[in-house]
């Protein structure tokens, strides 16, 4: 769906929302109508900068690539808004430790930097290291066993719980800027009203995504994932009657989700269409051309250019480690090769895969940084 605004793009909003939901498939978002509904635009070309929280971040929130320490000093878009400005993050890894936390007048994130064990082991271990499967096993093995004395909360903070808050704070203001991020649907899936225990759904989607899962079990996270969708699409709809009409809105992921294609799960650093390919919508916004950058997030916010942004943009690049990727309207490219956006066919373009081997991603995530992929031990 696109519509066109008469939105300046050099004008600043009285109130602005940037809301990011980590984890959100490009192809499910047709399933969240409260929310197209709301957006003015929606923008199916937009991609990326990295197929993990770390690696795309810095673009959302300071129109720069990563460099695997958290966001770039007096980057942060929130300094563009004089007027109160308040950030709400459920991920660790959007706390103060990585630079989120700068700008804002007000901060509210999980606590990161290792003060859990889970935390501690994401900071020390590599993954795919015999030490990490080790611990990945103990980790699950623990949840398990806590689980059949216990009633399980919902693996992060709801987001009810996250609109309550903002809602509080910007009563009364005429003025402001925020930012909202929801871990829904973020691994592993345990929506309310699921047909399966809240401890149950965490344990078939962590059995899954270690590889041990059945057809059953696939099935069921996959529908778990769905219902996670749906339920932050109901609980956005209260956020979207509440603020200003005139509110300037971007909605978008930080990246997308594997439900078992070639029979992948989460989001690895795989440069595939549907972790890249993300869901992207604007309302009360300046004009944007087919194809989006999560790097032009700020500059779309602010009104004017910021970092790396842009308003006219034909190619966006994404990065995770050594892999790369340049994508524009039509294909997808990548060291194995070119591929259709459409269909995930064959196909050639030169101009395209010639802007792909000059794209230097050196310094765009490093393999040593901490990843998101490492938040919980028991992904796999």
């Amino acid at each position: 769906m696109t519509t066109d605004t008469n939105t300046d793009s050099t004008e600043t909003a009285r109130t602005t929302l940037l809301v990011t939901v980590d984890s959100l498939r490009a192809d499910r978002f047709d399933e969240m109508e409260r929310t197209r509904d709301y957006l003015e635009t929606c923008h199916p070309r937009a991609f990326a900068t990295s197929t993990a929280t770390l690696g795309s971040f810095p673009a959302i929130i300071g129109g720069e690539y990563a460099t695997g320490d958290g966001l770039g000093r007096a980057t942060n878009v929130a300094s563009r808004f004089d007027c109160r400005r308040i950030g709400i993050t459920t991920n660790h890894l959007l706390s103060a430790e990585y630079g989120y936390a700068d700008a804002f007048d007000s901060f509210t994130s999980p606590k990161g930097g290792g003060e859990t064990l889970k935390e501690k082991g994401a900071v020390l271990l590599d993954r795919g290291t015999l030490a990490y499967r080790v611990a990945s096993w103990g980790w699950n093995r623990y949840q398990a066993l806590l689980s059949r004395f216990v009633d399980l909360e919902k693996s992060f903070r709801p987001a009810d719980d996250v609109i309550d808050q903002f809602l509080g704070e910007i009563e009364g203001r005429g003025e402001w800027f925020g930012w909202l991020h929801f871990m829904e649907p973020h691994h592993p899936y345990d929506p309310d009203g699921a047909d399966v225990s809240r401890a149950e759904a965490q344990r078939v989607t962590r059995r899954v995504l270690s590889g041990r899962g059945s057809a059953a079990d696939e099935d069921l996270v996959r529908d778990l994932y769905r219902r996670e969708v749906a339920e932050l699409d109901r609980k956005l709809a209260r956020l979207w009657e509440a603020i200003p009409d005139d509110t300037r809105v971007v909605f978008c992921a930080d990246h997308g989700e594997l439900l078992g294609e070639d029979s992948l799960w989460g989001h690895p650093g795989e440069m595939r269409p549907e972790l890249l390919n993300v869901p992207f919508g604007t309302r009360n916004a300046p004009d944007l051309s087919e194809v989006v950058s999560l790097l032009d997030v700020p500059t779309i916010l602010s009104g004017s250019e910021h970092g790396l942004g842009t308003l006219e943009r034909e190619v966006a690049f994404a990065a995770y480690g050594t892999n790369k990727a340049a994508m524009n309207a039509e294909h997808l490219a990548t060291t194995d090769g070119t591929v259709q956006l459409s269909d995930g066919e064959p196909a050639t373009d030169p101009e395209l895969e010639r802007r792909l081997e000059r794209f230097d991603p050196e310094y765009v995530v490093k393999e040593d940084a901490l990843q998101e992929d490492l938040e919980d031990l028991g992904y796999a």
